[in-house]
C-alpha cells in the first residue's frame, strides 16, 4: 500500500470509510492527516507512521474531553497486511484497517462520547440559575419563557443534551426577545450561544478556567461545510461553506471574547440599545417592554432593516431621558430620522409604529412625549450613570 504521498492516504481513507459507512473523508489542511466523518459528526483521523508501514488511527474528541479526563487511545495497525487470495493490496489494507478499527476503536470512541455527554448535561441549579434570571422577564398576553433541555446533533459527537431557553409565542420562538435573555443569563455567570438566525439562547455554566480558544472550527453535523462551535455551550453558532473563512471567522470570535472578558462587560453590544446606555437597568428593561411585545430591536446581524423596523434607545441630553427611534433602511439607519423626512409610502407605517411604542411605553413612574424623531422616555427617578 503506497502511502508516500498524500494521494495514497486519501485513497485509503475513502476505502475505510466505505467499509465502516462512514459519510466522507476530509483532509485535515496541511498536517498530512485524513478525517473519516460520519453523518453523526463522529470523526476518525488516519495518519501513516515512519517508514510509512503503518498506520494510526486517533478517535477525535471534543476538546471538553480533555478538561474532564477523557480520552481514546490510538490504535495502529500495519499498511502491508497479507492479501487474500485474489485480493490486491489496497484493498487487504482497507480491509484490515476496518477490521480493526471496528473491533478497537469505535467501541472505545462510542463509550467515550457516551461518558462525555454525561458530565457536560446541564445540572438542575444550572436551569434554577436560568430561571432566576429570567424572573423579570414577566409573561405576557403575547408570549412568555421557555426553558428546556433538547438533544441537539452537534460536531464531534453524538446528540448532546443542551440546555436552551426562548420567548415563546402562539406562532413560536420569538427572535426579538433572544438578545435581551442571553444579556440576562450572561448577568446570571452563564455562558451564552445565540446561533446566527435563530430565536434559541443555548446556555450552560462556564468552565472554572477560562480558556483562550472558547470557539473553534469542526465539519458540520449535518451536511457539508465547517462550523463554528461554542466550546462552553457546545452549540453551534453558524455553519460555512468554505474552511479558510470559518478560521477567520472563529479567530474573530475568540478575539472578541477575548476583549469582553478585559473589559469586564457583560454585553459588548446589545441590539435596540445605544452602547453608553447597555448597563444601565431601567433603559434594559424598556427595550425588553418593546421586545417583548414583538417589536424588533435593532442591529441584529440577521434581519432584514429594510422590510422589518427596529427600535434604537439612545441618550438625550437631559437626565434620565431618552429617544427610542424606530429606524428602517435606507432612511433612518445612519441616525435617528424624523418623520417628515419618512418617505411617502413610510409615513403611514411610521405614525402607526410611534403609536405602538407611545402606548407601550407609557406606564407610572416615567413620561412619553412623540417627538419628530421618535418618542422622549423621561423616568421620574432618573438611572444612575455608572
Amino acid at each position: 500500500m503506497e502511502l508516500s504521498t498524500p494521494a495514497g492516504l486519501e485513497s485509503l481513507a475513502h476505502a475505510v470509510a466505505e467499509q465502516l459507512g462512514a459519510d466522507r473523508t476530509d483532509k485535515d489542511g496541511g498536517t498530512g492527516r485524513v478525517r473519516v466523518a460520519y453523518a453523526d459528526g463522529r470523526a476518525l483521523e488516519l495518519t501513516p507512521n515512519r517508514p510509512r508501514t503503518r498506520i494510526s488511527v486517533t478517535a477525535v474528541l471534543p476538546e471538553q474531553a480533555t478538561a474532564h479526563g477523557i480520552e481514546v487511545k490510538a490504535i495502529t495497525v500495519t499498511a502491508l497486511p497479507r492479501p487474500r487470495p485474489s485480493e490486491s493490496q489496497a484493498k487487504a489494507t482497507a480491509r484490515h484497517t476496518a477490521d480493526h478499527i471496528r473491533q478497537r476503536l469505535l467501541p472505545a470512541h462510542t463509550a467515550a462520547l457516551a461518558e462525555l455527554r454525561e458530565r457536560t448535561a446541564p445540572q438542575v441549579a444550572t436551569f434554577q440559575r436560568a430561571e432566576s434570571a429570567l424572573a423579570g422577564f414577566l409573561d405576557r398576553p403575547r408570549g412568555g419563557v421557555a426553558i428546556s433541555e433538547q438533544p441537539v446533533r452537534r460536531p464531534l459527537g453524538l446528540n448532546a443534551r443542551c440546555a436552551v431557553a426562548w420567548w415563546h409565542t402562539l406562532d413560536g420562538p420569538s427572535r426579538t426577545v433572544a438578545p435581551f435573555m442571553a444579556d440576562a443569563l450572561r448577568r446570571a455567570g452563564l455562558a451564552t450561544t445565540e446561533p446566527h438566525g435563530s430565536a434559541y439562547v443555548f446556555f450552560a455554566e462556564p468552565p472554572a478556567e477560562q480558556s483562550d480558544t472558547r470557539f473553534r472550527i469542526a465539519p458540520a453535523a449535518e451536511g457539508a461545510g465547517w462550523s463554528l462551535v461554542d466550546e462552553f455551550t457546545g452549540a453551534c453558532v453558524r455553519t460555512y461553506d468554505d474552511q479558510e473563512w470559518a478560521q477567520g471567522i472563529t479567530e474573530s470570535a475568540n478575539g472578541e471574547e477575548d476583549a469582553a472578558r478585559r473589559a469586564a462587560v457583560t454585553s459588548m453590544d446589545l441590539p435596540g440599545l445605544s452602547a453608553d446606555l447597555i448597563e444601565e437597568e431601567q433603559w434594559r428593561a424598556l427595550a425588553v417592554e418593546l421586545a417583548t411585545a414583538g417589536h424588533m430591536p435593532y442591529g441584529l446581524t440577521d434581519v432584514d432593516y429594510t422590510q422589518t423596523p427596529g427600535f434604537h434607545i439612545y441618550p438625550s441630553a437631559e437626565p434620565g431621558t431618552a429617544k427610542v427611534a424606530r429606524l428602517l433602511e435606507p432612511w433612518g439607519a445612519i441616525r435617528p430620522g424624523a418623520r417628515f423626512e419618512a418617505p411617502e409610502l413610510e409615513v403611514e407605517r411610521y405614525d402607526q409604529d410611534m403609536e405602538a411604542y407611545a402606548q407601550l411605553l407609557t406606564s407610572p413612574g416615567r413620561t412619553v412625549a412623540v417627538r419628530l424623531d421618535g418618542i422622549q422616555v423621561t423616568f421620574s427617578d432618573p438611572p444612575t450613570r455608572p
